[in-house]
């Protein structure tokens, strides 16, 4: 089965981020990518992986990992 791919412009504007942030991402090898001339491509599988990985701790709950919350007194409970 042929994956779903992305250019950085549309994948920033699907995920509601700055371009370059993706770009960033792609350079340190935080998302994987594909360069095609000056373009890079993100494929569906890569971006999701990237995404589960930088997860808000407040999100990750769906994901089977422990949420932490702030008790009545300040400190972190879990």
């Amino acid at each position: 089965m042929i994956e779903r791919h992305y250019k950085t412009r549309e994948l920033a504007d699907l995920l509601g981020i700055h371009p370059e942030t993706i770009r960033r991402a792609a350079q340190r090898g935080d998302l994987e990518s594909i360069r095609i001339g000056l373009d890079r491509i993100y494929a569906e599988s890569a971006v999701q992986r990237f995404l589960i990985a930088n997860a808000d701790p407040a999100v990750a709950v769906k994901n089977g990992r422990r949420q932490t919350r702030a008790s009545s007194n300040g400190r972190e409970t879990r």
